[in-house]
C-alpha cells in the first residue's frame, strides 16, 4: 500500500495503489479568493477574470486526471453525514451556476461519474467495490468523523450492491494526531463512536492542561476496520496538511485564510 506523487498540467496530485479505479488527491487547488471554492467570500468573485481562471484551473485538472470534459459532481459539505447519490446528470465544471445540495458524501454506480468532495484539514475518504461497481466519496471533518460519516458511506454503498469485505477505501491527506489540538470533546466523541477501539487515538498533549491531541485519519481507518472492510484493503496517507502547509492548503495554519483541496473518484 502507497501513495504516489503525480505532475501534469501545473498540478499536482497523489494517488493510491488500493484504488483501481481513476482518482486523485490534489495538494494545493485554487487561491486564497476562489470564493465559493474557499472558506472567505471574495468581494472580487464576480469579475469575469476570476471565474475565467476558476474554469481554466478546473480543466487543467479534467484533463490531468483523465476525467470527462462535463465536469464533476459536487458537494456543499456541512459537517454531516448525508450521503448523495450521484448519476451523472449533475456533473459540471466550475464556476457553478447553483450551489450545490447539501451532504458530505456522494455515491455512484454509473461509470464515468467523477465525485468530488473537498478538504483543508478534514479527512477526505475514497472508496470502491469494483466488483459491485460502486465508488464513494467522503468528507470527514471530526463532527462527520463522531457522528459515522464512514458509516454512512459504506451503507450508501451496501445500498447498491457493494459488500465491505470487497471495498478497498484510501485515506488521504489531512491534518495528523501531531497537530490536532482539541479539548476534551473530541476525545469524549471519538470514545462513543468507537468504543475500547478508540484506546491511543487521542492522548493528552504534553504541558497543555486540558488539550488533546487526535488521530482523526486513524479514527477513520478503526471505523471502516469495524464496518468489515478489511485492514489489508486500506491505505492512509501520512502526509499532515498542517505540517506541510507550504504544498498542502491547512484551515489552522492559515487561520481559515486559504483554498482547498480536492478528493476525486470515478469507476
Amino acid at each position: 500500500m502507497a501513495f504516489a506523487l503525480r505532475e501534469k498540467n501545473g498540478l499536482s496530485w497523489l494517488e493510491s495503489d488500493m484504488l483501481p479505479c481513476r482518482h486523485m488527491f490534489t495538494r494545493r487547488l485554487g487561491g486564497v479568493g476562489d470564493f465559493p471554492y474557499t472558506s472567505q467570500p471574495d468581494p472580487e468573485w464576480q469579475r469575469p477574470e476570476r471565474q475565467e481562471r476558476v474554469r481554466r484551473l478546473w480543466e487543467a485538472l479534467a484533463e490531468a486526471g483523465e476525467f470527462p470534459p462535463q465536469g464533476m459532481c459536487f458537494t456543499r459539505q456541512v459537517h454531516g453525514t448525508r450521503v448523495r447519490y450521484a448519476d451523472g446528470s449533475q456533473r459540471c465544471l466550475p464556476p457553478l451556476a447553483r450551489r450545490p445540495e447539501d451532504c458530505d458524501g456522494l455515491v455512484t454506480d454509473r461509470p464515468g461519474v467523477p465525485l468530488a468532495v473537498f478538504t483543508a484539514d478534514c479527512v477526505p475518504v475514497l472508496l470502491c467495490d469494483v466488483q459491485a461497481g460502486v465508488a464513494a466519496a467522503a468528507h470527514c471533518g471530526w463532527r462527520g468523523t463522531v457522528q459515522d460519516m464512514a458509516g454512512a458511506a459504506v451503507a450508501a454503498m451496501a445500498a447498491r450492491g457493494a459488500r465491505p469485505e470487497r471495498i478497498r477505501a484510501a485515506i488521504g491527506p489531512a491534518i495528523s494526531g501531531c497537530c490536532f489540538e482539541t479539548g476534551p470533546e473530541v476525545p469524549q466523541a471519538v470514545e462513543e463512536l468507537l468504543g475500547p477501539d478508540a484506546r491511543g487515538l487521542c492522548p493528552p498533549e504534553e504541558g497543555v492542561p486540558g488539550k488533546f491531541l487526535v488521530d482523526l485519519k486513524e479514527a477513520n481507518r478503526r471505523r471502516l476496520l469495524q464496518l468489515g472492510v478489511p485492514a489489508g484493503n486500506i491505505d492512509v496517507c501520512s502526509d499532515c496538511t498542517m505540517c506541510m502547509s507550504d504544498v498542502y492548503w491547512s484551515h489552522r495554519a492559515t487561520a481559515g485564510v486559504r483554498g482547498t483541496q480536492a478528493s476525486i473518484i470515478m469507476l
